[in-house]
């Protein structure tokens, strides 16, 4: 089976490459600079340099991607201030412009499926209730530079026929683990810098990084045509988990911030993926022995 994969250079795609490639997969891929190219074609890749939002780039994708069974985009981001208006142009042309050539390009060469990286952190506030997939994404205006090109984005994927392309859309959680912003979590409860925003009883629903790679192999080899799955472990409170991660550091609880406005609790259930894709996290959700060690 050969795969195209748009966003192998992220920190998922470090994580999907090798479990493709392990199952005799053919991969090809796009990566912006040469020091790129050579690592990924050292691990066993096809690769054209080129950038997605570049029309260069995007009118040579069809030689890249003929011949493909797959394609798997997994390139994408979400600005870490709602404040930063670069970030949030540079999020909606990643998850609406590169979206939209790539599926243009599938049904173009004859590409038989698609599977789209999403994130849970649309979803609007739910509390303590537990939110399936068919729940609505945040439309409050302070949530909008994350959820409308989230929005946007699974709207042009579902606006395909399943029969024409069979698609499916993997919501992520956020991620954990290596190389993910847990290490500069980390890093924050270590100097004292970290406070908990409002009472800090609002749900989080991570993932280890890993286990998102998983599942997109699941996804590969069981989705249904047209699915949409929440892939993430076991929802925890704001609080209490980074409690626990400054227990494994052994340093002070970060306070609470209490005059501060609460984050949508986003309690996710991954027991549609647990039951179609036959997938399951098995890495945790919690910092390795390295992590922990680093810049003690």
């Amino acid at each position: 089976m050969k795969i195209g994969i748009a966003g192998s250079t992220g920190v998922l795609g470090r994580a999907l490459l090798p479990l493709l490639l392990q199952k005799g997969y053919i991969v090809r891929t796009v990566a912006r600079t040469p020091e790129q190219v050579r690592a990924l074609e050292l691990a066993g890749a096809e690769v054209m340099q080129g950038d997605l939002l570049d029309p260069g780039t995007i009118a040579r994708l069809p030689q890249l991607l003929k011949g493909c069974d797959v394609v798997i985009h997994i390139a994408g981001a979400v600005p870490p201030d709602p404040g930063a208006t670069q970030d949030q142009i540079q999020v909606r042309r990643v998850l609406t412009e590169s979206t939209r050539a790539l599926l243009e390009i599938s049904l173009a060469v004859g590409v038989k499926r698609y599977l789209q990286q999403s994130i849970v952190m649309g979803y609007q506030d739910s509390g303590d209730n537990w939110i399936y997939e068919g729940a609505p994404f945040d439309t409050t205006p302070q949530r909008l530079f994350i959820s409308q090109p989230i929005s946007e984005m699974e709207e042009r994927i579902r606006a395909i026929p399943p029969e024409k392309l069979h698609w499916c859309t993997l919501r992520g959680g956020q991620f954990v683990g290596p190389e993910t912003d847990q290490e500069q979590q980390l890093t924050l409860l270590r100097q004292g810098r970290l406070a908990v925003p409002c009472t800090g009883r609002h749900f989080l629903s991570p993932v280890h990084v890993h286990d998102m790679a998983t599942a997109f192999v699941a996804a590969l080899e069981a989705a249904p045509a047209g699915s949409t799955f929440n892939i993430v472990d076991e929802p925890i409170r704001c609080g209490e988990y980074f409690d626990r991660l400054a227990d494994l550091l052994e340093v002070p609880h970060p306070p609470r911030q209490p005059m501060k406005p609460c984050p949508p609790s986003q309690r996710c259930s991954n027991l549609a993926a647990r039951k179609l894709l036959h997938w399951q996290p098995v890495c945790g959700i919690w910092p390795t022995e390295s992590m922990l060690l680093q810049e003690r």
